[in-house]
């Protein structure tokens, strides 16, 4: 399991050197992609200038923000990356704020889930965090910066390992005073009965494994009986790469441009008659 993160955890005088791991295998689930019915080639995007029609390099793309319907203010790359260095980009450390119940935790609040594990150095001090939050029935709220933004996370003690589930802010989540519920009661009756069928199917401990992705089977065995077809070389490498090529495309597509603008004419005549 690769690291994407590496730190520390810091609360107090304790540091506790620690790695950042994904909790999720999106490689597990199946994806498409998009191909030409004719001749199976991958469906590429290009980015294009909605008024001029025509395709725009990366080096003439900027940022715009909505500030009301149909206005924009443009954000330059420096003065997004000073806000960055303010909100702590390039710090290591995952800043513990306080420790609450596990049940003071809005469910919805939950983001995405990592586990982290101890560095050279830190196992004993990652140990006893771990068991303590356990015994204690807490979780630690903290605060970090992950790829490109700050992030608010939830260390959560687990048998083995410590989690971190990163977390929604609260004006992420929309009010649900918004909407729109019956103004009626239930019968003392009727909440009686009710509860006694939820008693009646409740049990101590829920396991995941009893409750498998059964569309995702299904997917997978109608993928099985499929026939099979490979894309031309040149176009299965440019779509296993096309998310870290971009750049590079564009800039090797420029150079191609300038060296024909370049070229003695009598060549390009030559090309035109070939």
């Amino acid at each position: 399991m690769r690291a994407i993160w590496s730190g520390t955890i810091g609360f107090g005088l304790v540091t506790i050197p620690v790695s950042l791991h994904s909790a999720v295998e999106a490689s597990e689930r199946v994806s498409f992609r998009q191909l030409h019915k004719k001749d199976k080639s991958p469906i590429k995007y290009k980015k294009f200038c909605s008024k001029e029609d025509k395709e725009v390099p990366a080096s003439e793309i900027v940022r715009g923000f909505e500030i009301s319907k149909g206005r924009y203010s443009i954000v330059e790359q420096e003065a997004l990356e000073g806000v960055k260095s303010e909100m702590g980009k390039g710090s290591r450390t995952i800043d513990v704020l306080q420790f609450v119940p596990f049940g003071a935790l809005n469910p919805l609040s939950f983001d995405n889930p990592y586990y982290l594990a101890p560095g050279k150095g830190g196992e004993k001090a990652y140990v006893l965090l771990r068991d303590a939050l356990q015994e204690a029935g807490r979780v630690g709220i903290v605060r970090f910066f992950l790829r490109t933004r700050p992030v608010l996370g939830a260390l959560i003690g687990g048998p083995r390992v410590i989690a971190l589930e990163a977390l929604r802010t609260f004006d992420e989540l929309r009010n649900p005073s918004e909407i729109k519920i019956p103004k009626t009661s239930a019968r003392p009756s009727e909440v009686k009965l009710a509860k006694s069928l939820i008693d009646q199917m409740s049990e101590e401990d829920w396991d995941p494994a009893a409750h498998p992705d059964d569309y995702e089977k299904a997917l997978r065995k109608l993928l099985s009986a499929k026939p099979t077809f490979g894309l031309a070389e040149a176009e299965a490498e440019a779509a296993e790469g096309a998310d870290n090529v971009v750049d590079l495309m564009e800039a090797l597509r420029r150079s191609v441009a300038k060296t024909r603008e370049k070229a003695p004419r009598r060549t390009a005549r030559r090309r035109g008659a070939a």
